[in-house]
């Protein structure tokens, strides 16, 4: 029997469900924890050769944890964000510490900047999160936002690592709150579907959405193919290598002149 390859049950997103600002940011704490934020602004700092005045694009900024730390920095920053009380919390954090940040309500895919950027940043698995075309799409604009020589990094799960070590069922517990996650890989796709269960102050919810995974020569070539060449790639934020042992791949890449 052959396998239907646009089988629309792996590109499943339940976007108001899984970016439930108050659900999100309540099981996601300690992964965003300040003291972790200002090491990955370092690592950027450093990476991608930043100086203060520079205008930095933060695609899927959230609730603009990077997008504050470079603003106090010093940076010209921008930070697009699709879910709304994300950008609201941003907006009341950076008017409240008086930093000049510009933050936008936006889908990546609408994108539409001719290089206005020093450098842009796509962190966290913002980048996968759509149909294949949509993904290259989304690194073609990027591409276009880039003045020449300019450098992107991005930060997405390593394929080779979740193939080999996903879990069918994994659970994060907070208190007595409990976010259940069921994971089902595609090959044929490429996509990590997640269908989620919040247990939360007694109340039940569900949230399903998936991911395309890459693998690193895979995503070389993307970016290749819209005129950025990597120019460094890590397993983790400390410099450790790609590598089975890591489950996350952070890329930088500049634009040809």
């Amino acid at each position: 029997m052959s396998q239907n390859l646009d089988d629309e049950r792996f590109y499943v997103f339940d976007w108001d469900a899984v970016f439930d600002v108050d659900d999100y940011l309540h099981f996601y704490e300690d992964t965003l924890r300040a003291e972790r934020t200002e090491h990955q602004v370092d690592v950027l700092v450093s990476h991608l050769g930043m100086t203060p005045g520079m205008r930095v694009l933060d695609l899927g900024c959230g609730h603009g944890r990077h997008a504050f730390e470079l603003a106090r920095r010093g940076f010209d920053v921008v930070g697009i964000d699709r879910t709304e009380g994300f950008v609201e919390l941003a907006r009341r954090e950076a008017e409240m510490a008086r930093l000049p940040i510009d933050y936008r309500v936006a889908d990546l895919r609408t994108l539409d900047e001719d290089a206005s950027f020093d450098r842009v940043l796509c962190l966290f698995d913002v980048f996968g999160l759509h149909r294949d075309e949509e993904n290259h799409d989304v690194l073609r604009r990027i591409s276009r936002a880039l003045r020449p020589g300019g450098k992107l990094c991005l930060d997405v799960r390593n394929r080779d690592w979740m193939v080999r070590a996903l879990l069918p069922v994994t659970i994060l517990q907070k208190g007595a709150d409990l976010m259940i996650d069921r994971h089902l890989f595609d090959p044929v796709s490429g996509r990590l579907v997640d269908y989620r269960i919040l247990v939360r102050d007694g109340r039940t919810r569900e949230a399903r959405f998936s991911v395309r995974l890459y693998h690193f020569t895979e995503l070389r070539a993307l970016l290749a193919s819209v005129g950025l060449h990597v120019t460094e790639a890590f397993g983790t934020w400390d410099g450790d290598p790609i590598g089975l042992a890591h489950n996350r791949m952070v890329i930088f890449a500049e634009k040809d002149d």
